[in-house]
């Protein structure tokens, strides 16, 4: 098997094009202070705000200790804040200030760009089967929506 070989396995070109888009992704988002893991936390608060730290571990597939960290670093940042959960006197609801939600467009219009330059050789149509087969794999390998396993 030579190397030309790799090149028509799909393993191998998932794997190389996920470590690319990742990369950039990571650099993309370095300029705004924020790196994968607090953008996933930034968009499952998006998507919910005020959910328990413990919720927010259980959603993302993180250890508890590390979501700690990673609100710590986020308030730190002003982007999150830490009140009383109204449905759990012992935990806090983690939500969203002011400053996260004028930032989370220009971190998902990162996202988007990114999408936009590696898809820029498809049409339309490509992009959407090319998405619904990835969705279809991910799933079929058991991953979690949303989640990305790298995450922990």
């Amino acid at each position: 098997m030579g190397i030309t070989d790799l090149n028509e396995r799909i393993p191998f070109l998932l794997s190389q094009l996920g470590f690319y888009v990742a990369e950039e992704f990571g650099r993309r988002l370095e300029p705004f202070g924020v790196g994968p893991r607090t953008y996933a936390v930034l968009m499952a608060l998006n998507a919910d705000d005020g959910q328990s730290q413990r919720q927010l571990s259980a959603r993302l597939r993180l250890h508890r200790n590390v979501m700690v960290t990673l609100v710590d670093d986020l308030e730190r940042q002003g982007l999150v804040k830490r009140m009383p959960h109204p449905g759990d006197r012992r935990a806090f609801a983690v939500t969203l200030t002011d400053k996260a939600r004028d930032l989370l467009p220009e971190l998902d219009a990162q996202g988007r760009a990114l999408q936009d330059e590696i898809t820029a050789s498809l049409t339309a149509a490509e992009r959407r089967t090319a998405l619904r087969l990835l969705q279809r794999m991910s799933a079929e390998a058991g991953l979690i929506p949303g989640v990305h396993p790298k995450l922990g």
